[in-house]
């Protein structure tokens, strides 16, 4: 009785010793990544103030209502180089076979950080499902109302003013947020069309990137005369295309401002965020072990790779969803398919002991290989 007490003991406090080192780093992870994409975003957002696309006052309320969008991607990045990193240094510093000893091994540190990989998975989730899509959605209207109102009202006499993607404006005089005699072209080199009006305002709807011609003539399809069609108006609405200007300027474009053209790529999307937790608590803990010679740290360029794997393949199917490509049937669920089988492939190297050291970084050249292959999956989601 007093052994298996004992026991008991010695297991809660490496149980407790291993969640709070993860822990810790964990959150000193996402704190870091976290003021890079804030330091990022604000970058972006104040390029775009300066050439007055949008309002710089709506910058700080707009980072504010980003923030669950942006801790929901971090939590599983920083999760697992937290269970990467304790593992790698459990190994570097020989404290691991100290468990191993004690009667432990790799599944029970597994079953030790799992309550915890919950806790972040039921965080995610939370915040992935419900949260950030409506506080995205509130930026998204707050950016859309104050840019394109400020735009508007901004635009000089008899200044010819780009509006929204491919749009143009031009007026004679503007009084008390009413253009007057306005020329305006919209549409590409080969269907432009021009609109000419007494008067053009902003719509009180919802909608606020909608604008209210007065008395005038659309000229559509002034490049081919033949197909020229002439129409003359009372009042005409417009809807402007006004998110694609800033959205293309965003850092991490592919990650937080794609274009949500699917509803069901979009539900994927928020859904597995917070699933590839489970999956990268295994692979943290696998793909850490580190050989005596390849110092403390020996599995972080590995796991690296794996991650930026794992995000790039999601971002590439939901991609694929939207535009009905021809990974579009299988949905995003083939990519956490491909890593669970990942995963079993260590779990039976590891049960079996037989050699699977594809993404060791034991020689330089691999290691190169890898850092570069990292580097071009960072590229592609930044761009």
């Amino acid at each position: 009785m007093h052994h298996t007490s004992q026991g008991m003991y010695k297991k809660d406090i490496l149980a407790k010793s291993i969640n709070l080192e993860v822990f810790k780093t964990t959150l000193g992870c996402l704190l870091i990544f976290f003021l890079l994409v804030i330091a990022s975003r604000l970058v972006g957002y104040y390029e775009q103030a300066a050439e007055g696309s949008i309002d710089p006052s709506i910058i700080i309320p707009v980072i504010a209502l980003r923030m669950p969008d942006f801790i929901t991607l971090l939590i599983p990045l920083s999760f697992f180089l937290g269970v990467l990193i304790t593992t790698s240094r459990l190994y570097g510093d020989n404290e691991i076979y100290a468990i191993f000893s004690g009667g432990k091994s790799l599944i029970d540190i597994i079953k030790y950080l799992l309550p915890q990989a919950f806790l972040f998975l039921v965080l995610t989730a939370s915040l992935s499902l419900n949260i950030a899509p409506y506080t995205k959605a509130m930026s998204k209207e707050l950016m859309a109302s104050k840019s394109f109102s400020e735009k508007i009202l901004s635009i000089r006499p008899n200044e010819l003013t780009k509006i929204g993607n491919g749009n143009y404006i031009e007026a004679k005089t503007i009084q008390d947020g009413v253009l007057q005699d306005v020329m305006f072209m919209s549409g590409d080199i080969g269907s432009a069309a021009l609109v000419f009006s007494k008067k053009l305002l902003i719509s009180d709807s919802n909608n606020t990137s909608n604008i209210i011609f007065k008395d005038g003539i659309i000229y559509a399809d002034v490049i081919n005369p033949d197909k020229q069609v002439i129409t003359r108006f009372g009042e005409f609405d417009y809807d402007l295309d006004t998110s694609s200007d800033s959205s293309k300027k965003a850092r991490l474009n592919k990650v937080y401002d794609f274009e949500e053209k699917s509803n069901d790529a979009n539900f994927q999307w928020n859904l597995s965020i917070p699933l590839t937790i489970i999956n990268l608590l295994f692979l943290g803990i696998f793909v850490g072990k580190a050989k005596p010679r390849q110092g403390r740290f020996g599995g972080i360029i590995p796991g690296l790779f794996i991650y930026m794997l794992y995000i790039s393949l999601l971002v590439a199917s939901r991609e694929s969803m939207m535009t009905g490509g021809f990974l579009s049937s299988f949905g995003l669920w083939w990519v956490h398919a491909l890593f669970l089988l990942l995963s079993l492939l260590y779990l039976s190297k590891y049960y079996l002991n037989f050699e699977f050291n594809i993404l060791s970084s034991n020689s330089i050249s691999k290691r190169a290989i890898i850092t570069v292959s990292i580097f071009i999956l960072l590229m592609w989601l930044v761009a």
